[in-house]
């Protein structure tokens, strides 16, 4: 069996008391796995504003150099207590931050990617390592999950894959919408317990819209209607800070809402149902409930008060509402939809796991599926298009296991009361990520380890098994 040398990457800027836990706690912990490793502390020692990107890849660079053939960024103030697996990640990189105190031991957020994760000297020359582009806090460590989704190293699975061809309604964002007649199986669909469900797939309008920022001082959300009951609408949308939303009104006019992170361009199986008697929402996406806890969406089911809104004879919209004036921005939808479903009661988790597969009969009043010659709608400017090996994708994640890590104290440089406490040099990274990196403006195998540049200062030994490098960049 072949014995692998962990190097522990670690980038360090007046954080001594830090350090001084962290090397003997991490140290024993390793020591009780059995795992040969060495400590690389990259201090930063010039006045620039701090690179965490850059001194990761610099650490790494040394731990390669000295005979490590793998490797674990991880933070300062991260101390592993169980679960933590710092073993040879042979397959993939693997995030084992997923658990920690900060967050009461649940994952920050859907994609999170810091704090502790392992890679092979073959996958970090694949990724090119970090981003040496990220000044200050924040997005390098989304920058390198992006790089770990592009050289096919995140764990992509798929809720289906259909062996036959799907076709689906286009909806071109400008003036393409279909139109669910009012009728007597629909009477008071939206007024009492029901199920809405729809195969979509989503596209921004940047030349209409921005993407929603957090650091841009004139973000707005704009919703875009995929499915709408006009008046006090009520729907499901796709909107600018790249997540699917529900949106529901009670009489008394009061106003409940859900959401899910997903990315434009998937396929996704979005389900709302509302159980009246017990007066919850649920929203599901692929099948599986909304769960804030995944740090991907809003809680999930949604208690909300009072008896829901009727509607009348309204009928039901897709891609656009008459609710919006005519030249609004988000008036159209862009994007496609392959099947529409709605039932007059609540389906069941289990029945909303398994549509993908089975259509339940009982209580079903919509059914569209664009492979079928009956439809029963009125459309407007739609094009029906084909789709051969039709996949449906469930979100991408890391590779993962369940760590449990003690966060260290310290001041938080994240988001606080919705904006980025680091403000504009947070902002700047937001927009390099999100703007640039995300939408393939950046070579990332022009930007990362092999091109870090910096000026060696020199070396202290702390213990046998852990040591400084001061550099300058």
């Amino acid at each position: 069996m072949t014995k692998h040398k962990l190097g522990v990457c670690v980038p360090y800027r007046n954080r001594e008391l830090h350090m001084h836990e962290f090397i003997p706690k991490v140290g024993k912990y390793l020591k009780e796995q059995g795992i040969d490793f060495q400590m690389y502390f990259c201090h930063q020692v010039d006045d620039k504003l701090f690179n965490r990107g850059a001194t990761k890849n610099i650490a790494a660079k040394h731990a390669f150099e000295d005979g490590c053939d793998y490797i674990v960024w991880h933070d300062i103030d991260m101390i592993p207590e169980e679960g933590c697996d710092y073993s040879y990640p042979e397959k993939a990189p693997r995030h084992i931050a997923t658990k920690i105190s900060q967050m009461d031991y649940q994952l920050k957020y859907h994609e999170y990617f810091g704090g502790a994760v392992l890679f092979t000297k073959e996958q970090v020359e694949a990724t090119n390592g970090y981003s040496n582009g990220y000044w200050d806090w924040g997005m390098e460590d989304d920058d390198l999950f992006w790089r770990c989704h592009k050289e096919g190293l995140t764990n992509v699975s798929n809720l289906a894959v259909y062996e036959t061809n799907q076709k689906y309604a286009h909806f071109n964002g400008e003036d393409a919408y279909i139109e669910i007649p009012f009728s007597r199986e629909t009477r008071g669909l939206t007024a009492r317990s029901h199920t809405l469900s729809v195969l979509v797939r989503s596209f921004h309008k940047l030349d209409k819209n921005k993407i929603f920022l957090i650091g841009d001082r004139d973000n707005k959300y704009i919703e875009y209607p995929i499915l709408r009951q006009p008046g006090y609408d009520y729907g499901i949308s796709f909107n600018n800070s790249r997540a699917l939303s529900m949106t529901f009104w009670n009489t008394f006019h009061n106003h409940n809402y859900m959401w899910v992170k997903r990315y434009d361009n998937y396929w996704s199986w979005v389900t709302v149902v509302i159980d009246a008697e017990k007066k919850e929402s649920h929203f599901y996406l692929n099948g599986s409930e909304v769960d804030s806890k995944g740090g991907y969406g809003s809680p999930s089911p949604l208690k909300f008060t009072g008896k829901l809104k009727p509607y009348g004879t309204k009928p039901i919209y897709l891609g656009t509402t008459p609710s919006l004036p005519d030249g609004s921005s988000n008036k159209f939808f862009k994007g496609d939809i392959a099947k529409v479903y709605g039932w007059n009661r609540a389906l069941s988790p289990e029945e909303v796991a398994n549509l993908h597969n089975d259509v339940p009969l009982d209580g079903n009043v919509i059914d569209i599926d664009f492979n079928n010659p009956y439809t029963d709608f009125i459309s407007n400017n739609i094009e029906v298009r084909e789709e051969t090996n039709f996949t449906i994708p469930n979100s991408i994640i890391p590779h993962r296991v369940d760590g449990r890590m003690r966060c260290l104290p310290h001041k938080d440089e994240g988001i606080v009361n919705g904006k980025f406490a680091k403000g504009d040099t947070t902002a700047k990274n937001e927009e390099r990520y999100v703007l640039q990196m995300q939408q393939d403006k950046i070579n990332y195998k022009e930007d990362g380890i092999k091109q870090v540049q910096y000026e060696f200062v020199g070396e202290e030994k702390f213990t046998p098994w852990a040591k400084m490098i001061n550099i300058k960049l």
